[in-house]
Formats: C-alpha cells, sequence, structure tokens
C-alpha cells in the first residue's frame, strides 16, 4: 500500500485538538508489566520498527485553515524512563512532536495515547506490536495471535474515518438531545495540587471475576459499572445531589459495525441509576444492564455515529474556520460547571496475544478532569484482570469501598497504589 505523507483526523478525534489547554489535554494509557526488567535499548528498536508498520501513527499534529490534520514525522521518536507523573500533560515540542510517549520503569512499559490520533483499541495493537519486536530484539521467543507485523499487508481501511463511512443523515435536534440531555451526580472533592494524578489498581483473576458477573446473570463490564457506581452511592450518599448516578461506558463499535480502522471507533452509552434506588448491588446491576441494552441497539449506535459525523457533513460546519470552531468547543466545555457523566468506566477487554509467561499482565488508565475527577478502566490478559481507578482527588473512599465490595464478592485481590496523595502533603 503506497504511504501518505499527511492523514485526516477521524470525526471523533478532531474535536480533541480544538479543546487543548495547557491544563487539559485528552490522553490514556495502555501498558504491560514484563516477568523481567526492561532494556530500554531494546525498545527503542521495538518502537522504531513497528513505527514501520504503523505510519499514520508516525505523525505531528497541524493546523490548516478549517481543521487539524496529521502531517508525517521525520523525527526519531524518544523512549526515557518513566519519572511517576501518571498521564502529565504532553509537550509536544519536547516530544518530537509525537502524539504518543513511550516510557518504561522496573518491568513496566507505558504508553501514552493523544485521543486525537486513535482509541484504546488502536493504541492496544500498536503496542501489541511493540512488545513483538522487542521480544524479537531480545532473540527471545515470538509471541504468537493477532498481531500486526511488518509482513501483515497494511490495508487501506486501517486509516479510514468509520464514522464517515457509516454516516447516515439524521436530525441535529434528536442527535443532540440523545448525546447531551441531563446532568449527573458529580464527585467532588480537594484536587491535587501539582502534576499528576493518583491510580489505585486491582489485579484479580479473570474466571472468578467472571463467576461473579455471572452470579448477578451479566457481563464483567456491566458487573464492574455497577460495582463502580455503587461504591459512589456509598461512600458520597450524604450529598444533597439529586442527579443519578450515570456511568459513560464507550463502546468499541467495530464489533458492530464491520471495519479494520486503527483510528477512533468508538461511542459512549450512557447508563444512569436512579438517585435513591437503594444500596444493593443487584439494583444497580439491573439498571444498568438494561441501558446499556437499549444503548447497543443498532438504531441507537447508528444515531450516535451520524451525530458524531456532523462536524464534517455539515457544509456549514466543515467550512467555519478552524480558531471559531476551538473557540466555541472550549468556550461550551466551560459554561457549565455541572457533569454529563459520575464517572466513565472503560473496558478494553482481553488482549490476544500469547507471550507465555514473560507478560505478567497488561495495564489501562483513563483520564480525568474537574468536573469528572473519579475514571475507572479494566483490561484482562491470560487469566489477569487489571481495574485501574484514575483520579484527580485527594480523597480514596471511592476506591475503597469498590475494592472492599469485590474481596468479598471474588476473594483475593491484589491492591497496589501510586500514593499521589502523600505529594501533597506538606
Amino acid at each position: 500500500m503506497k504511504k501518505n505523507n499527511w492523514y485526516r483526523l477521524d470525526n471523533s478525534g478532531m474535536i480533541y485538538p480544538m479543546v487543548i489547554t495547557q491544563n487539559t489535554q485528552s490522553l490514556y494509557r495502555v501498558g504491560v508489566k514484563l516477568a523481567e526488567e526492561v532494556d530500554p535499548n531494546f525498545l527503542r528498536v521495538a518502537l522504531n520498527t513497528a513505527l514501520e508498520r504503523y505510519p499514520y501513527f508516525r505523525v505531528e499534529l497541524k493546523h490548516g485553515f478549517f481543521r487539524h490534520y496529521l502531517d508525517e514525522n521525520v523525527r526519531t521518536p524518544l523512549v526515557e524512563e518513566d519519572d511517576g507523573v501518571l498521564l502529565k500533560i504532553l509537550n509536544f515540542r519536547q516530544n518530537r512532536y509525537f502524539l504518543f510517549r513511550l516510557t518504561y520503569f522496573g518491568k513496566r512499559i507505558f504508553l501514552d495515547f493523544f485521543h486525537g490520533l486513535s482509541d484504546g483499541n488502536g493504541a492496544m495493537e500498536f503496542l501489541k506490536t511493540i512488545l513483538y519486536y522487542y521480544f524479537k530484539a531480545k532473540n527471545d521467543p515470538i509471541p504468537r495471535g493477532d498481531v500486526k507485523t511488518l509482513s501483515t499487508p497494511e490495508k487501506k481501511e486501517e486509516v479510514e474515518d468509520a464514522f464517515r463511512r457509516y454516516y447516515a443523515k439524521t436530525s441535529f435536534k434528536k442527535g443532540l438531545k440523545k448525546m447531551a440531555s441531563g446532568f449527573a451526580f458529580q464527585v467532588r472533592g480537594k484536587q491535587f495540587a501539582y502534576e499528576g494524578f493518583g491510580l489505585i489498581q486491582g489485579l484479580v483473576d479473570t474466571d472468578r471475576l467472571l463467576a461473579a458477573a455471572r452470579s448477578y446473570k451479566c457481563s464483567i463490564t456491566v458487573y464492574l459499572a455497577a460495582l463502580a457506581l455503587l461504591s459512589v452511592a456509598k461512600a458520597r450518599g450524604e450529598s444533597k445531589q439529586r442527579e443519578d448516578f450515570v456511568a459513560f461506558i464507550p463502546v468499541n463499535l467495530r464489533k458492530k459495525f464491520p471495519s479494520g480502522t486503527m483510528l477512533n471507533f468508538t461511542n459512549f452509552a450512557k447508563c444512569s441509576v436512579p438517585r435513591h434506588c437503594g444500596l444493593r448491588l443487584e439494583e444497580f446491576v439491573s439498571f444498568v444492564k438494561n441501558a446499556l441494552k437499549e444503548q447497543l441497539r443498532e438504531e441507537e449506535l447508528r444515531l450516535k455515529i451520524s451525530f458524531t459525523s456532523l462536524m464534517d457533513s455539515s457544509k456549514l460546519l466543515r467550512y467555519t474556520p478552524l480558531f471559531i470552531k476551538s473557540f466555541f468547543s472550549r468556550v461550551g466545555r466551560d459554561l457549565s460547571t455541572k457533569t454529563k457523566q459520575t464517572m466513565i468506566i472503560s473496558n478494553l477487554g482481553s488482549v490476544k496475544i500469547d507471550a507465555g509467561d514473560r507478560i505478567d499482565h497488561f495495564l489501562f488508565n483513563l483520564n480525568v478532569s474537574e468536573r469528572t475527577p473519579v475514571n475507572l478502566a479494566i483490561v484482562s490478559y491470560n487469566n489477569k484482570t487489571a481495574i485501574s481507578f484514575t483520579r484527580k482527588i485527594i480523597d480514596t473512599d471511592i476506591e475503597k469501598e469498590f475494592f472492599s465490595t469485590l474481596s468479598k464478592e471474588v476473594g483475593e485481590v491484589e491492591v497496589i497504589s501510586n500514593f499521589r496523595e502523600d505529594n501533597d502533603v506538606l
């Protein structure tokens, strides 16, 4: 396939560059813990080799008159030791203008991704390829499974805007009502004074987690989302807020609308639990399960796809100068002090790669914001599931409630923390 030297941002990705500020950036992290210490020299070789397979990730962000776009980046990407500041702002200039950051520490490899470039599914595929060439550079056995390598033909649809492909004309009013209506119960608390987020992560046996979910006749995603919202209700139940507990759950649209795109192709399912429904996990599971089932109907997903594509499909929006679109995008976010979601809960599912015992487990962290200061990310590998809370506030009451209940439900849970709150103690 002939390589382009520039690429379009997809319809979902184009909003992220418009709302970048000095303190706000749409980053997330995928990572892995290996059985042995990471060798940075082999990791550099692996990254540069992997980028040959993913030329659309070897890019920098450019400003056009009507939109941002991605241009080829001929610089050599950095591979540095991680400084422990979780999801710190990505300084594009210092990062040689790449839209991702690859770091390591001890046995761990971290890949921080700018959401304008890809969603978590695309970033995880990239990380798998990096791991493939890392083990190959070390002369270790090559991982098996579904991994893209230089011998895997690059397909044109890898850089397709799948939102464009599945767009159908829709009512702006109807789409806006579905996507923007209603506010949610908001987690509040004293926020960190310095850069970096808090991390509390639990590792649990996937089979035991699945058994617990099945006992409630639901999926792992529904089970953990319900438990997370219940933990908010128990930890913050004395709040006078009247809004419902709302989880925004990213949906991988590739499962419903076939596409091999490595760009963004996810949308949110809004799952609400009434503010005063009780404090039983069964009730929370029922509300989340029914809401997710409704949100996954093809009609609902098509509406969201089409609404996401309005920036490109509307001639008025398409030909509005970029500085005007960016201004109103930021103003739109800043006008309200309330939030649409209590928490974002994302499950990447099981990572399809077989490296035996050389990989202990994978990692996944979501970004957080002032209005949504606690989020939850989930990823599984080789019968081990990592459940990671990222937070912007000092309090850890929600996480304590969550893992206390989870351990009663599934047995042993290995919990670790980066103790970010200690940095704010004078």
